[in-house]
Protein backbone atom coordinates (compact mmCIF):
# COMPACT_ATOMS: atom_id res chain seq x y z
CA UNK A 1 0.00 0.00 0.00
CA UNK A 2 2.81 2.37 0.88
CA UNK A 3 4.64 1.54 -2.35
CA UNK A 4 1.50 2.26 -4.37
CA UNK A 5 1.06 5.60 -2.63
CA UNK A 6 4.67 6.52 -3.36
CA UNK A 7 4.28 5.57 -7.03
CA UNK A 8 1.10 7.62 -7.34
CA UNK A 9 2.84 10.61 -5.71
CA UNK A 10 5.78 10.35 -8.10
CA UNK A 11 3.44 10.03 -11.08
CA UNK A 12 1.47 13.12 -10.06
CA UNK A 13 4.65 15.07 -9.40
CA UNK A 14 5.99 14.20 -12.83
CA UNK A 15 2.65 15.03 -14.44
CA UNK A 16 2.59 18.47 -12.85
CA UNK A 17 6.28 19.32 -13.18
CA UNK A 18 7.41 16.86 -15.85
CA UNK A 19 9.29 17.54 -19.06
CA UNK A 20 9.07 15.63 -22.33
CA UNK A 21 10.64 18.08 -24.81
CA UNK A 22 14.29 17.95 -25.87
CA UNK A 23 16.72 20.41 -24.30
CA UNK A 24 19.78 19.45 -26.35
CA UNK A 25 19.46 22.54 -28.55
CA UNK A 26 18.74 24.93 -25.69
CA UNK A 27 21.24 27.51 -24.48
CA UNK A 28 22.52 26.94 -20.95
CA UNK A 29 23.08 30.27 -19.20
CA UNK A 30 25.24 28.79 -16.48
CA UNK A 31 23.79 27.00 -13.46
CA UNK A 32 22.77 23.51 -12.35
CA UNK A 33 19.10 24.34 -11.74
CA UNK A 34 16.25 23.64 -14.18
CA UNK A 35 15.99 27.41 -14.63
CA UNK A 36 19.46 27.44 -16.21
CA UNK A 37 17.90 27.69 -19.70
CA UNK A 38 15.57 30.59 -18.87
CA UNK A 39 16.78 33.93 -20.14
CA UNK A 40 16.15 36.65 -17.53
CA UNK A 41 15.08 39.35 -19.95
CA UNK A 42 11.74 41.18 -20.46
CA UNK A 43 11.20 39.71 -23.94
CA UNK A 44 11.58 36.14 -22.67
CA UNK A 45 9.42 36.24 -19.53
CA UNK A 46 5.90 36.98 -18.30
CA UNK A 47 4.32 40.45 -18.53
CA UNK A 48 5.06 41.38 -14.89
CA UNK A 49 8.60 40.05 -14.55
CA UNK A 50 10.46 43.24 -15.52
CA UNK A 51 7.73 45.88 -15.96
CA UNK A 52 8.22 49.28 -17.53
CA UNK A 53 7.54 51.87 -14.76
CA UNK A 54 4.28 53.76 -14.67
CA UNK A 55 4.25 57.48 -15.47
CA UNK A 56 3.74 59.71 -12.41
CA UNK A 57 3.59 62.97 -14.42
CA UNK A 58 5.98 64.57 -11.88
CA UNK A 59 3.25 64.84 -9.27
CA UNK A 60 3.34 63.47 -5.73
CA UNK A 61 -0.20 62.74 -4.47
CA UNK A 62 -1.77 64.78 -1.69
CA UNK A 63 -3.78 61.83 -0.33
CA UNK A 64 -3.04 58.25 0.64
CA UNK A 65 -4.97 55.31 -0.77
CA UNK A 66 -5.46 51.67 -1.61
CA UNK A 67 -5.71 50.40 -5.17
CA UNK A 68 -6.87 47.04 -6.52
CA UNK A 69 -6.99 45.88 -10.09
CA UNK A 70 -7.02 43.05 -12.60
CA UNK A 71 -4.60 42.69 -15.52
CA UNK A 72 -5.61 40.51 -18.48
CA UNK A 73 -2.55 39.71 -20.60
CA UNK A 74 -2.76 37.85 -23.89
CA UNK A 75 -0.35 36.83 -26.65
CA UNK A 76 -0.23 33.83 -28.98
CA UNK A 77 0.36 30.78 -26.77
CA UNK A 78 0.32 32.64 -23.44
CA UNK A 79 -2.66 34.04 -21.54
CA UNK A 80 -2.68 35.27 -17.94
CA UNK A 81 -4.84 37.09 -15.41
CA UNK A 82 -2.97 38.96 -12.68
CA UNK A 83 -4.31 40.58 -9.54
CA UNK A 84 -2.80 43.93 -8.57
CA UNK A 85 -2.68 45.65 -5.17
CA UNK A 86 -1.05 48.90 -4.08
CA UNK A 87 -0.87 51.11 -1.01
CA UNK A 88 0.05 54.77 -1.53
CA UNK A 89 1.19 56.60 1.59
CA UNK A 90 1.46 60.37 1.31
CA UNK A 91 4.14 60.78 3.98
CA UNK A 92 4.21 64.54 3.35
CA UNK A 93 1.32 65.41 1.00
CA UNK A 94 2.54 66.69 -2.38
CA UNK A 95 6.16 66.33 -1.27
CA UNK A 96 7.07 62.75 -0.23
CA UNK A 97 5.20 59.50 -0.89
CA UNK A 98 5.87 55.77 -0.54
CA UNK A 99 4.10 53.15 -2.63
CA UNK A 100 4.04 49.41 -1.92
CA UNK A 101 2.67 47.55 -4.91
CA UNK A 102 2.73 44.21 -6.65
CA UNK A 103 0.95 41.17 -8.04
CA UNK A 104 -0.38 38.84 -5.31
CA UNK A 105 -1.49 36.20 -7.82
CA UNK A 106 -1.09 35.33 -11.48
CA UNK A 107 -3.13 32.61 -13.19
CA UNK A 108 -1.61 31.64 -16.54
CA UNK A 109 -1.55 29.13 -19.36
CA UNK A 110 1.59 28.84 -21.52
CA UNK A 111 1.68 26.29 -24.34
CA UNK A 112 4.72 24.19 -25.17
CA UNK A 113 5.60 26.23 -28.26
CA UNK A 114 6.12 29.33 -26.11
CA UNK A 115 7.82 27.21 -23.43
CA UNK A 116 10.29 26.01 -26.05
CA UNK A 117 10.94 29.58 -27.18
CA UNK A 118 11.56 30.65 -23.56
CA UNK A 119 13.40 27.41 -22.72
CA UNK A 120 11.08 26.59 -19.81
CA UNK A 121 11.85 23.08 -18.56
CA UNK A 122 8.36 22.10 -17.40
CA UNK A 123 5.61 21.08 -19.83
CA UNK A 124 2.26 22.78 -20.23
CA UNK A 125 -0.16 21.01 -17.86
CA UNK A 126 -3.01 23.50 -18.07
CA UNK A 127 -3.86 26.60 -16.08
CA UNK A 128 -1.58 27.35 -13.14
CA UNK A 129 -1.58 29.96 -10.37
CA UNK A 130 1.40 31.42 -8.57
CA UNK A 131 2.41 34.41 -6.48
CA UNK A 132 4.07 37.51 -7.86
CA UNK A 133 6.56 40.17 -6.82
CA UNK A 134 6.30 43.06 -4.36
CA UNK A 135 7.77 46.47 -5.17
CA UNK A 136 8.55 49.47 -2.96
CA UNK A 137 8.72 52.91 -4.60
CA UNK A 138 9.66 56.28 -3.10
CA UNK A 139 8.69 59.63 -4.66
CA UNK A 140 10.19 63.01 -3.72
CA UNK A 141 8.91 66.29 -5.16
CA UNK A 142 11.92 68.52 -5.87
CA UNK A 143 10.25 71.38 -7.75
CA UNK A 144 6.55 72.29 -7.88
CA UNK A 145 4.69 75.33 -9.22
CA UNK A 146 7.72 77.54 -9.80
CA UNK A 147 6.75 79.97 -12.54
CA UNK A 148 8.07 78.66 -15.87
CA UNK A 149 10.02 75.76 -14.34
CA UNK A 150 8.62 72.26 -14.86
CA UNK A 151 7.65 70.19 -11.82
CA UNK A 152 10.31 67.62 -10.91
CA UNK A 153 9.95 64.33 -9.00
CA UNK A 154 12.69 61.84 -8.10
CA UNK A 155 11.83 58.14 -7.83
CA UNK A 156 13.65 55.07 -6.53
CA UNK A 157 12.01 51.63 -6.74
CA UNK A 158 13.14 48.20 -5.51
CA UNK A 159 11.67 44.75 -6.18
CA UNK A 160 11.65 41.85 -3.72
CA UNK A 161 12.10 38.21 -4.79
CA UNK A 162 8.77 36.64 -3.90
CA UNK A 163 7.94 35.49 -7.45
CA UNK A 164 9.10 32.18 -8.93
CA UNK A 165 11.31 31.84 -12.02
CA UNK A 166 10.34 28.20 -12.77
CA UNK A 167 7.78 29.08 -15.46
CA UNK A 168 9.54 32.31 -16.54
CA UNK A 169 6.85 34.48 -14.93
CA UNK A 170 9.16 36.37 -12.51
CA UNK A 171 12.91 36.75 -12.06
CA UNK A 172 13.41 35.55 -8.45
CA UNK A 173 16.21 38.15 -8.25
CA UNK A 174 16.53 41.82 -7.25
CA UNK A 175 15.49 44.60 -9.62
CA UNK A 176 15.68 48.33 -9.07
CA UNK A 177 15.33 51.51 -11.05
CA UNK A 178 15.48 55.26 -10.49
CA UNK A 179 14.47 58.26 -12.53
CA UNK A 180 13.74 61.98 -12.59
CA UNK A 181 10.31 62.96 -13.93
CA UNK A 182 9.45 66.37 -15.41
CA UNK A 183 5.95 67.72 -15.98
CA UNK A 184 4.21 70.94 -16.93
CA UNK A 185 0.50 71.78 -17.02
CA UNK A 186 -1.27 74.11 -19.42
CA UNK A 187 -4.79 75.41 -18.90
CA UNK A 188 -6.61 76.09 -22.20
CA UNK A 189 -8.95 79.04 -22.34
CA UNK A 190 -12.03 77.07 -23.31
CA UNK A 191 -14.93 75.44 -21.51
CA UNK A 192 -14.12 71.81 -22.37
CA UNK A 193 -10.48 71.07 -21.54
CA UNK A 194 -9.61 71.75 -17.91
CA UNK A 195 -5.90 70.87 -18.20
CA UNK A 196 -3.28 69.54 -20.60
CA UNK A 197 -0.18 68.14 -18.90
CA UNK A 198 2.97 67.14 -20.75
CA UNK A 199 5.53 64.96 -18.94
CA UNK A 200 8.64 62.90 -19.46
CA UNK A 201 11.16 61.02 -17.41
CA UNK A 202 14.64 59.56 -17.68
CA UNK A 203 16.63 57.24 -15.47
CA UNK A 204 18.30 53.85 -15.18
CA UNK A 205 16.94 50.28 -14.91
CA UNK A 206 19.01 47.47 -13.33
CA UNK A 207 18.27 43.76 -12.91
CA UNK A 208 20.10 40.55 -12.06
CA UNK A 209 20.34 37.80 -14.70
CA UNK A 210 21.39 34.14 -14.59
CA UNK A 211 24.17 34.57 -17.14
CA UNK A 212 27.63 33.64 -15.92
CA UNK A 213 29.24 36.09 -18.37
CA UNK A 214 26.88 38.97 -17.51
CA UNK A 215 25.31 38.62 -14.05
CA UNK A 216 23.70 42.07 -14.22
CA UNK A 217 21.93 43.83 -17.04
CA UNK A 218 21.13 47.54 -17.02
CA UNK A 219 20.39 50.47 -19.25
CA UNK A 220 18.71 53.85 -19.69
CA UNK A 221 15.04 54.27 -18.80
CA UNK A 222 12.84 56.76 -20.66
CA UNK A 223 9.18 57.64 -21.09
CA UNK A 224 6.92 60.47 -22.25
CA UNK A 225 3.22 61.11 -21.82
CA UNK A 226 0.37 63.55 -22.34
CA UNK A 227 -2.63 63.85 -20.02
CA UNK A 228 -5.79 65.64 -21.12
CA UNK A 229 -8.34 66.38 -18.40
CA UNK A 230 -11.97 67.42 -18.60
CA UNK A 231 -13.20 68.11 -15.06
CA UNK A 232 -12.79 64.73 -13.29
CA UNK A 233 -12.11 62.62 -16.40
CA UNK A 234 -8.56 62.25 -17.75
CA UNK A 235 -7.21 60.57 -20.89
CA UNK A 236 -3.51 59.65 -20.96
CA UNK A 237 -1.27 58.49 -23.78
CA UNK A 238 2.21 57.27 -22.91
CA UNK A 239 5.16 55.54 -24.55
CA UNK A 240 8.48 54.46 -23.11
CA UNK A 241 10.68 51.67 -21.86
CA UNK A 242 14.31 50.85 -21.16
CA UNK A 243 17.29 49.60 -23.12
CA UNK A 244 19.59 47.08 -21.45
CA UNK A 245 23.04 46.00 -22.57
CA UNK A 246 21.41 42.75 -23.59
CA UNK A 247 19.52 44.62 -26.30
CA UNK A 248 22.62 43.91 -28.33
CA UNK A 249 23.75 40.39 -29.18
CA UNK A 250 25.95 39.17 -26.33
CA UNK A 251 28.28 36.25 -27.08
CA UNK A 252 26.09 35.40 -30.04
CA UNK A 253 22.86 35.32 -27.99
CA UNK A 254 20.11 37.86 -28.59
CA UNK A 255 18.93 39.02 -25.20
CA UNK A 256 15.50 40.64 -25.77
CA UNK A 257 16.30 43.35 -23.23
CA UNK A 258 14.68 46.48 -24.66
CA UNK A 259 10.95 46.60 -23.91
CA UNK A 260 9.09 49.56 -25.41
CA UNK A 261 5.39 49.86 -24.51
CA UNK A 262 2.46 52.10 -25.37
CA UNK A 263 -0.28 52.83 -22.81
CA UNK A 264 -3.68 54.49 -23.18
CA UNK A 265 -5.50 55.20 -19.90
CA UNK A 266 -8.89 56.52 -18.94
CA UNK A 267 -9.22 57.81 -15.38
CA UNK A 268 -12.36 58.94 -13.54
CA UNK A 269 -11.60 60.70 -10.26
CA UNK A 270 -14.06 61.02 -7.41
CA UNK A 271 -14.11 62.37 -3.88
CA UNK A 272 -13.17 58.95 -2.48
CA UNK A 273 -12.92 56.51 -5.38
CA UNK A 274 -10.97 56.65 -8.62
CA UNK A 275 -11.68 54.28 -11.54
CA UNK A 276 -9.17 53.34 -14.23
CA UNK A 277 -9.22 51.54 -17.58
CA UNK A 278 -5.98 50.90 -19.45
CA UNK A 279 -4.89 49.41 -22.76
CA UNK A 280 -1.24 48.42 -23.14
CA UNK A 281 0.71 46.93 -26.01
CA UNK A 282 4.35 46.41 -26.88
CA UNK A 283 6.41 47.84 -29.70
CA UNK A 284 9.49 45.80 -28.79
CA UNK A 285 10.24 42.97 -26.32
CA UNK A 286 6.73 43.13 -24.84
CA UNK A 287 4.64 40.64 -26.81
CA UNK A 288 1.45 40.95 -24.80
CA UNK A 289 -1.71 42.95 -25.27
CA UNK A 290 -2.87 43.96 -21.80
CA UNK A 291 -6.21 45.23 -20.55
CA UNK A 292 -6.39 46.66 -17.02
CA UNK A 293 -9.28 47.57 -14.77
CA UNK A 294 -8.57 49.22 -11.43
CA UNK A 295 -10.25 51.06 -8.58
CA UNK A 296 -8.59 53.15 -5.86
CA UNK A 297 -9.89 54.43 -2.55
CA UNK A 298 -8.34 57.76 -1.47
CA UNK A 299 -8.23 59.27 2.01
CA UNK A 300 -6.41 61.96 4.00
CA UNK A 301 -3.95 60.84 6.67
CA UNK A 302 -3.51 64.18 8.43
Amino acid sequence: MRISAILIFLFLSFSIYGQTRKTSDWINFGSNHVSKWIQVAPGKMGPNALPVPEMDYAQVPNRSGFEAGTHFNVMKGDTSISSFLAFDWAVVPEKVAVKIWGFPTETFRTNNEVRDDRQIYYDDTGWMTGGGDIWISTFIQIIKDRNKWPDVVLNYSLKTTTGSILHARYTDAPVHYFYAAFGKSFFPENHFLSEVRVAGMGGFYIWQTNKVEMAQDEGPLFEAGVKIRHKTISLMNEMGGYWGYGAYDFLGVKSFAAPIVYRAKLLKEGERFDWKLEYRTGWKDYKYTTFIFGVAYRFNVN
